[in-house]
């Protein structure tokens, strides 16, 4: 398993007084990957869950829909390369076209402006709902299992829930690839997402909104704020979204009737 810290000597202050001390800070590395051969995008992103982050984002820019159109993946963690082996993606050149992406979501999206966005997203009809106690468990769980985040400052959490139970996590400095790895993980496992809680240490953009709307979650958990724009998208989505969820309290912007007292 790969470090994700690495350390530093810095001049802290405190005060009037100076002092070298060693610090801990998170990694980033540049993750470029190659569909059958063909470079598609650089990811910015923590060094761990490299896998994962792959299915999630193969899955989630409309290159493959079931694990099996994965042949075979090859990962050179030296030089930060990835080669996926796939079912030939017959929009692959407009899918993608080289796309660089960025730890900080990229290039802001004013609607869906990506082909694959149209296609993929769409409604969703889940009638799943969760107790508030549960949306403030989920929503203080990230607060108290983050040892990388408490250690560094640096990354963003993020986990799927289900009947109270954290099923799965993940982490990086990206908060797109949060979401990513969570996506992959449960791609590659099998697990439908429909019925199930995603919560995150951030805030919701527009296109964290269409992150969800992809893995069809109808219900999503932020400790951060929301936009008006992503708001806008769970109102016509039907994406629950709650912003805010810390210390026994939240907001619910969006579908409101998924969270019963």
């Amino acid at each position: 398993m790969p470090n994700d810290t690495v350390t530093h000597s810095i001049l802290k202050a405190k005060g009037p007084l100076l002092a070298w001390e060693e610090d801990t800070v998170v990694q980033e590395v540049p993750l470029t990957i190659h569909y059958n051969r063909e470079e598609i995008a650089t990811l910015l992103c923590s060094p761990s869950q490299t896998e994962e982050l792959v299915y999630g984002f193969l899955l989630n820019e409309g290159f493959i829909r079931f694990p099996e159109d994965v042949y075979e993946i090859r990962h050179d963690p030296l030089d930060h390369l990835v080669w996926v082996e796939g079912k030939p993606c017959l929009l692959q050149k407009e899918l993608m076209s080289k796309r660089f992406v960025s730890a900080c979501c990229g290039k802001s999206r004013a609607s869906f402006c990506f082909a694959n966005d149209v296609l993929m997203v769409k409604p969703l009809t889940s009638t799943h709902s969760i107790p508030l106690q549960e949306a403030y468990a989920y929503g203080d769980f990230l607060q108290s299992h983050l040892p990388l985040f408490q250690s560094t400052g640096g990354v963003h959490s993020g986990g799927v829930g289900y009947e109270g139970e954290v099923l799965l996590t993940s982490y990086d400095i990206g908060r797109h690839n949060v979401f990513d790895k969570l996506s992959g993980s449960a791609f590659h496992s099998g697990l439908s997402l429909e019925n199930h809680v995603i919560f995150f240490s951030g805030r919701v953009s527009s296109e964290i909104l269409l992150k969800v709307a992809k893995m069809k979650v109808p219900i999503l958990i932020a400790r951060g704020a929301p936009t008006d724009l992503a708001l806008s998208q769970a109102t016509a989505l039907n994406i629950t979204v709650v912003g805010f969820a810390r210390e026994q309290r939240l907001n619910i912007y969006t579908c409101a009737e998924r969270i019963i007292v």
